[in-house]
């Protein structure tokens, strides 16, 4: 698996729930249970499932927690400041 797709697919997810659900961590986390898996053709499957299962791990654990502390443990420091 490239370490660093996974982590670009990561940042895609966390990003996308959160700007969906305007910074709810709790809606954010059932936005992403609801999203279906990468299909089996798609590019980057591999990388795409398991960053869509650390997302939705990371936001079922957090979602009586800011948004910021969510963006700060994946590595999003600077959008995690703008946050506080």
């Amino acid at each position: 698996m490239e370490h660093k797709i996974y982590r670009q697919y990561l940042h895609e997810y966390v990003l996308e729930a959160l700007e969906k659900e305007d910074d709810d961590v709790s809606a954010a986390a059932d936005y992403l249970l609801d999203k279906k898996k990468p299909f089996l053709l798609a590019k980057n499957r591999k990388e795409k499932r398991a960053a869509l299962k650390r997302a939705q791990k990371l936001f079922q654990e957090s979602r009586d927690r800011p948004a910021w502390i969510v963006l700060k443990s994946i590595g999003l420091d600077d959008l995690a400041k703008e946050k506080i």
